[in-house]
């Protein structure tokens, strides 16, 4: 893959290929291009050239929403308006699951999480662990082929940050899901 912007190199020939149900981090400095390689796995942004395969698939021109992924990031990104609830159920209305299922898998969800009873809070009333534990859901809700993670602990206090880092290797290893980090740390 290679991407510019202007004259600047954001990514020159990365090649990289991720087995099913392996946890990858890409770690360098800020402005080194991790979270670019990861906007173009996503679908967000295109390549100048080069070409993302999934599965044995070319998907470099797919759009995002047909690529199957759930993704965290370090901003949280959740709605404010809405509560802990309403945030993680969001992708499966927008699939038109059933009600009842909805609740059944976004029930689950807080438990993985260790959070059924933040269900019915805003994200204003959560600590930013909690709010992160409800983005991490939430991108797991739609059952994803794959996790993508761009700096999601960087805003979180250090003892915060080990316990959440535990928490999604374990959800991870757990789930056998694809998942690619993008840290500094």
């Amino acid at each position: 893959i290679c991407k510019t912007y202007e004259k600047n190199i954001a990514l020159n020939n990365v090649s990289l290929q991720i087995r099913q149900g392996e946890f990858v981090c890409l770690l360098g400095p800020s402005g080194c291009g991790k979270t670019t390689l990861l906007r173009i796995i996503a679908g967000l942004e295109k390549p100048n050239s080069g070409k993302v395969y999934m599965s044995g698939r070319d998907v470099t021109d797919l759009p995002p929403a047909f690529r199957n992924f759930g993704i965290m990031f370090q901003s949280y990104a959740l709605f404010p308006n809405l509560t802990a609830y309403e945030n993680v159920a969001y992708g499966l209305r927008n699939r038109k699951m059933r009600k009842q299922d909805i609740t059944e898998r976004v029930n689950r969800l807080f438990e993985m999480i260790r959070l059924p009873h933040v269900k019915d809070r805003l994200p204003s009333q959560l600590s930013g662990g909690e709010q992160q534990r409800v983005a991490l859901a939430r991108a797991l809700a739609v059952e994803p082929d794959f996790l993508l993670l761009d700096e999601p602990l960087s805003a979180l206090d250090a003892k915060v940050r080990v316990e959440l880092r535990k928490q999604i290797c374990a959800i991870q290893k757990s789930m056998n899901l694809t998942t690619i980090m993008v840290t500094h740390d």
